[in-house]
């Protein structure tokens, strides 16, 4: 056959096999990178990267509303933070009242039953500090010895006992604090029950602040320890 008459598999114009492959490693890689830097550089405070986190692991194929797991659970889920955060808030802040008022009341010397009362409050408030800071090292102690609290119901109970202890110190911040405790055993039960999710997006968001403070802590001290104090 001559050569002429033989038709040739590729033009000059168009890319060979590798060149088209090669091309389209580098497009995947592309894609990949840029993905790992866009999750990286997402959220830097431990609610955001707890967010991002969240929100990755239940869509990492990037579903619609229709897809398998729902929009539904998907939406609740990505709204945990929030809610950690506004029940950390929430629940220390009543303990602080608690506090306060246990104090006051322990500086009532007439009352034997208030002095009491007053301590019980005090260990009640410190409790609740922290379970929600729920720290490393806090988490095994509280998990072992108050358990109960980690339970819809039995968290109630226990909100109901500091209602009515705080609602005996008979004082203005007894009152406030006996109202904010009452209301938040309602918020606690129904968070704890329609979230599941809530204990573990909590150890998630402390470990994170726990890992950012130990890393804070020791640029500090390197810094002092390596610039003169004169010069800090």
């Amino acid at each position: 056959m001559d050569d002429d008459h033989v038709q040739p598999l590729l033009d000059d114009d168009q890319p060979s096999w590798v060149t088209l492959a090669k091309e389209n490693e580098r497009k995947k890689a592309g894609g990949g990178g840029s993905s790992v830097r866009s999750s990286t550089s997402t959220g830097s405070s431990p609610w955001d990267q707890a967010a991002a986190r969240l929100s990755s692991v239940r869509n990492p194929n990037n579903d619609g509303p229709a897809g398998p797991s729902g929009g539904g659970s998907r939406e609740k889920e990505d709204d945990l933070p929030r809610i950690v955060l506004l029940m950390r808030l929430g629940n220390m802040g009543a303990a602080a009242l608690l506090i306060f008022g246990s104090v006051g009341s322990l500086t009532n010397i007439l009352s034997l039953s208030k002095m009491v009362l007053g301590g019980y409050g005090v260990c009640f408030g410190t409790l609740i500090c922290c379970l929600d800071l729920n720290f490393s090292y806090l988490r095994h102690p509280i998990a072992s010895n108050f358990g109960f609290l980690y339970s819809p119901f039995l968290r109630l109970m226990f909100y109901v006992l500091m209602t009515m202890v705080a609602w005996s110190f008979e004082s203005l911040l007894g009152y406030i604090a006996s109202g904010a405790l009452g209301s938040l055993a309602l918020v606690n039960t129904y968070v704890l029950c329609r979230y599941p999710g809530y204990g573990a997006a909590l150890k998630e968001i402390s470990d994170r602040e726990e890992k950012q403070m130990k890393r804070e802590g020791r640029k500090r001290m390197w810094r002092h320890a390596v610039v003169p104090w004169w010069e800090v």
